[in-house]
């Protein structure tokens, strides 16, 4: 059900796996993954070592519609299916046998609102940490496995982790903005010349860090206070959407606005909140 490009070297080395399209809207993956199959295809990229495959499409129905799913999220039901009752359980329980047979995924979003590219560092082990610097966005991302404690949900990465894989999901930019499929083609670039697999690209400046405190899920009609944009700061106490019964939402403490979503349905994340977090001196 998943089309797959692979590429093999003659030496050995990690098994990498590149996903886009896991949510069918987020063109920023889809797009960058097929530049760069196309690159090694036509021979303007070769592996010096190591496996790569390729996903530009993990979930090609939802692309082909321009949907974020199809029957239910991708990214929340990531395991083995046995027994799959729609067409993203299906992907799912392929999904989760390709991300065991690799060492190290990563997965390529794009988001609703305008934005600068960031990573979830769900995982901070230094290893991690070291390929999450090495990849070019300007924010790294912490916290978010603490927001969702107890949750049976599984992401691409959230299952690759529970493997003892190494995994990093990027959001690359908004949707429809060209710059944001530049930058997911260029951190794809970068995240297999970490791990040896082509020639080395230069380092970038070293990314700020934020850790995730609050996840806001709207819970009936209301809007936001003003048009937030990803990372827009905030002070505690501040305003940051109301309901139309007159209830507002306040920040709880001073910091940023993340992935803040003006049109999200009843019960889904409408907005998180962040605070800035110190790297430590090993990025």
């Amino acid at each position: 059900m998943i089309d797959a490009v692979r590429f093999f070297s003659p030496g050995p080395g990690p098994r990498v796996l590149l996903l886009g399209g896991v949510h069918g809207e987020e063109k920023p993956g889809v797009l960058a993954l097929e530049r760069l199959a196309a690159e090694f295809q036509s021979g303007g990229l070769s592996l010096a070592r190591g496996q790569l495959t390729i996903v530009p499409r993990a979930n090609a129905a939802a692309v082909e519609r321009g949907l974020h799913f199809v029957d239910e999220n991708l990214n929340r039901i990531v395991r083995p299916q046995p027994a799959p009752a729609n067409h993203e359980q299906g992907l799912a329980g392929e999904l989760a046998g390709m991300i065991a047979a690799h060492d190290a995924v990563l997965d390529l979003h794009g988001t609703t609102a305008a934005t600068v590219p960031f990573v979830f560092l769900d995982d901070e082990s230094v290893p991690v940490r070291g390929w999450a610097a090495a990849l070019g966005a300007d924010f790294l991302l912490t916290g978010w496995p603490a927001l969702y404690a107890g949750s049976d949900a599984l992401t691409t990465t959230g299952y690759a982790q529970s493997l003892g894989k190494r995994a990093l999901t990027v959001e690359a930019g908004q949707n429809d903005d060209p710059q944001a499929a530049e930058f997911a083609f260029d951190a794809a670039r970068r995240a297999i010349a970490h791990f040896g697999l082509i020639i080395g690209t230069p380092r970038r400046p070293k990314p700020k860090a934020l850790r995730l405190t609050e996840v806001v899920r709207r819970e009936r009609d209301g809007a936001f206070a003003r048009p937030w944009r990803n990372f827009d700061p905030v002070k505690k106490g501040e305003v940051l959407a109301r309901y139309s019964d007159g209830v507002e939402l306040t920040a709880s403490e001073g910091g940023v606005v993340v992935m803040p979503f003006e049109g999200a349905a009843t019960g889904e994340e409408w907005y998180y909140l962040a605070v800035p977090v110190a790297l430590p001196d090993n990025y």
